[in-house]
């Protein structure tokens, strides 16, 4: 969603659109009395992100975008890098690249093949914003450690591809919001803490920001700052 808020030049409004799903319950025990299954979260983000983008594609951005899937094929999980080479509806993209089987009801298949979270695989691509053309990467990472990770449901560290000139971006302290957490007071402390996050990383790289190609490489991101003078991408 960031990400994407990025590429189509309406980051300012990304905040007062997120809100809107403050309080939202993630697991309605009742929707099962009308045979439906229990968890929204299928429904909540799908909404916001297809207000949000409308109807445009992948190709429909200021900024070249990447959204990174996981797709189950006959010899197990493999990661794809959706860009504007796919003519694919962003709100489409950015909901198949959530999809975990049980908060979320429905798959978005990408070219018939099943489509999931792309995390799954890596949480942070930064080697997919190199493809995209960037020489230098801003990795903004939940965890507080700073730590680059990938799988779902068990996290593991991983190393970053060693030819890439990066910077982690991580919060300062640990966030109180957690998944699938729409907790008003708990959103808006993490909001708060990922300007706090950004403000250092940016007095810390200043220099490092003025010169080159960069991106924000994210799919559990918390904030990113470029810096005018260059032309970034994201994904």
């Amino acid at each position: 969603m960031i990400a994407g808020a990025l590429a189509i030049g309406r980051a300012a409004d990304l905040r007062a659109a997120w809100t809107e799903l403050l309080g939202s319950r993630v697991c309605d025990l009742r929707r099962l009395l009308r045979g439906r299954w229990p968890y929204r979260m299928s429904d909540i983000v799908g909404s916001v992100a297809t207000r949000y983008f409308g109807k445009r594609l992948l190709s429909d951005t200021r900024i070249p975008l990447a959204v990174v899937v996981t797709q189950l094929r006959t010899r197990g999980f493999s990661r794809r890098v959706l860009t504007e080479r796919d003519s694919i509806p962003l709100a489409d993209a950015i909901l198949a690249s959530c999809f975990l089987p049980g908060p979320y009801s429905r798959m978005v298949p990408i070219d018939r093949r099943l489509t999931f979270d792309g995390a799954w695989l890596c949480r942070v691509p930064i080697d997919a914003a190199v493809v995209l053309g960037a020489r230098r990467v801003i990795a903004c990472v939940s965890d507080d450690d700073g730590r680059l990770l990938r799988g779902a449901w068990w996290p593991r560290i991983v190393a970053a591809p060693a030819d890439v000139d990066y910077r982690v971006l991580s919060p300062v302290i640990p966030l109180p919001v957690r998944s699938f957490d729409f907790d008003r007071h708990a959103t808006f402390e993490t909001f708060a803490i990922g300007q706090e996050s950004a403000r250092l990383f940016v007095d810390r790289n200043r220099e490092w920001l003025k010169d080159g190609r960069f991106s924000a490489s994210s799919v559990e991101a918390t904030a990113s700052t470029p810096t005018p003078t260059s032309r970034p991408t994201g994904v």
